[in-house]
């Protein structure tokens, strides 16, 4: 959830991290919203409604935007639900920031206090979206990280899961959502996770990068024993991947997702995903075909930040030992 840096050109790896996604028409926007010029972001949430991946898409990068500007944002948004939705988000990455990314032991009672003041506000924006805007998926995505963050407990984010997915049951960011919510740091366990993005999986539609959240699930079980033991996150993602329990399924779900031919502004993100499972697995070929296509845009947290706290040079390694770069 911690976003530390948005659209940051790594100098050492030329990287840029925070951009594993399309969508022009926001690429445009975001430098001009996080200089604080605000009208033209809301426009692009207005203009997104109808289509809940891009829209999911747009109040996420906004929301870390705006996250400095909440207070101005909250005066634009007034009583427009869009604005109202963006305002809610926003706030939510607001909180995350104050709070930063350790776990809450290592956070001091000064943070934790600002920490839980913001991210309370963020509550009422959003709900006043899901009453305004019935069929919208959205908010409730957002309000999963507000229930996270706020402690919420398992089952009013199981609720809140019912909710999302009775008004879209596919959408990407939804998912990984969900998924940060079952793994076992939060309110699930290693296996009830692995559970769930299998069905995730299964239930999938061809072409969509949704399949993506099994090697996702992979990379947050492997990187918490990465973060518990002193041994080498190489070795332990090579031996973890190079698994054929592992690797197979990952094989039959990238397949299926590429199989399909349904244009999704994530799909870079899947690339990731897979292409780095692949990559630490040993099948070279197979993660060679997906990142290629990813070229210099990356994730800034997982997957490459599971074998390095540096992972824009990371990637640039992988890339190089690909016949890339």
């Amino acid at each position: 959830m911690i976003r530390a840096v948005l659209d940051v050109l790594d100098k050492t790896s030329r990287m840029r991290l925070g951009r594993s996604w399309d969508d022009p028409a926001l690429e445009h926007v975001l430098p001009q919203v996080k200089a604080g010029r605000l009208e033209p972001g809301l426009e692009l949430i207005s203009q997104a409604r109808g289509d809940n991946e891009l829209r999911a898409l747009r109040v996420e990068q906004l929301a870390i935007a705006g996250a400095a500007h909440t207070e101005p944002l909250g005066r634009l948004a007034g009583d427009n639900v869009d604005g109202l939705l963006w305002l809610g988000a926003a706030r939510i990455e607001q909180a995350w920031a104050i709070r930063g990314a350790s776990y809450a032991r290592y956070v001091d009672a000064e943070r934790l206090v600002r920490f839980g003041e913001v991210l309370s506000s963020a509550a009422g924006p959003l709900r006043q979206v899901t009453e305004a805007l019935p069929d919208d998926p959205v908010p409730w995505d957002r309000l999963q990280w507000h229930g996270i963050g706020m402690q919420s407990g398992r089952k009013e984010l199981d609720r809140i899961w019912t909710e999302l997915t009775a008004r879209d049951p596919h959408l990407y960011l939804g998912h990984y959502s969900r998924a940060q919510a079952l793994c076992a740091k939060w309110y699930g366990s290693d296996e009830e996770l692995l559970t769930f993005a299998r069905s995730a999986t299964a239930s999938a539609r061809p072409g969509d990068p949704v399949t993506a959240i099994l090697p996702l699930a992979h990379f947050e079980i492997v990187w918490s024993e990465i973060n518990e033991t002193e041994q080498p996150a190489q070795n332990l993602l090579e031996a973890y991947f190079g698994n054929s329990d592992v690797a197979d399924p990952l094989i039959e779900a990238a397949d299926k997702w590429r199989d399909g031919n349904r244009p999704h502004p994530r799909a870079l993100d899947a690339a990731h995903l897979f292409g780095a499972a692949f990559y630490f697995g040993g099948h070279l070929t197979r993660a060679q075909r997906l990142l290629t296509g990813a070229g210099r845009r990356m994730p800034e947290i997982l997957p490459w930040s599971a074998a390095s706290p540096l992972p824009g040079r990371r990637y640039a390694r992988a890339r190089r030992d690909l016949g890339l770069s």
